[in-house]
């Protein structure tokens, strides 16, 4: 039971560290700032900065539940409009159900983590510190064989987690005619990936540590 426990909050660690990743880079204005600036989207889609934050704010806020409909409006060289077409509307309604059930994922993570934490607490708190190291590799292994397939194979998998997660084709649009896709083309699918990756890396290793010194301090005790 242990040693399913120690197993079971390995894994839970790093599912949680990995949705919290995700949640961190799609909040930071200062990442969209950035790829805006590199990916021109200023220039593509005729929308002045100040105004493409704007929208990426009310983006956001329908993404997390505080806003009830895509219907965004902007200005688009100089015209107040509706920004996004139907297929754009009906597939970011796709989008924010898949960011539902990720954030329902990560609390239930969470919880499942916060008891199994206190159960190996109290019962040996070097099971606790293996939970935590082992969360550690285990995203370090993950992550290294993601990264690996995003640097040589991004394209397939992009498709593929398209192909996955939605059950339509409303995902391809036309770059000649989206806001969206100009908002967010394919270098910031790859720039926000390694983002995550980066993220995740930092806060597992956190976690690493803690057990790392955890570890210690209890081996330090038993010689005492």
């Amino acid at each position: 039971m242990k040693k399913i426990a120690t197993f079971c909050a390995a894994f839970l660690l790093t599912l949680l560290i990995v949705l919290c990743s995700v949640q961190l880079a799609v909040q930071d204005d200062g990442f969209f700032r950035r790829q805006y600036a590199a990916n021109n989207v200023m220039q593509n889609t005729r929308i002045e900065l100040p105004e493409l934050m704007r929208v990426t704010d009310e983006i956001q806020a329908y993404l997390f539940g505080r806003r009830e409909d895509f219907n965004i409006y902007g200005t688009v060289g100089g015209e107040y409009r509706l920004l996004f077409t139907e297929r754009e509307i009906l597939h970011m309604a796709d989008v924010r159900k898949l960011f539902a059930a990720g954030q329902l994922l990560r609390n239930g993570a969470f919880v499942l983590l916060l008891v199994l934490g206190i159960y190996l607490f109290r019962e040996n708190k070097a099971l606790l510190a293996q939970a935590l190291l082992g969360g550690c590799l285990l995203f370090f292994a993950l992550g290294a064989v993601t990264g690996l397939l995003l640097a040589v194979r991004f394209d397939e998998v992009f498709v593929l987690f398209h192909e996955v997660f939605f059950d339509n084709d409303l995902w391809l649009l036309d770059p000649q005619e989206s806001i969206l896709i100009n908002m967010v083309p394919q270098p910031f699918f790859v720039a926000i990936s390694k983002r995550i990756l980066l993220t995740a890396a930092v806060l597992s290793g956190l976690a690493g540590v803690v057990g790392w010194l955890l570890r210690r301090r209890r081996q330090k005790n038993s010689k005492i």
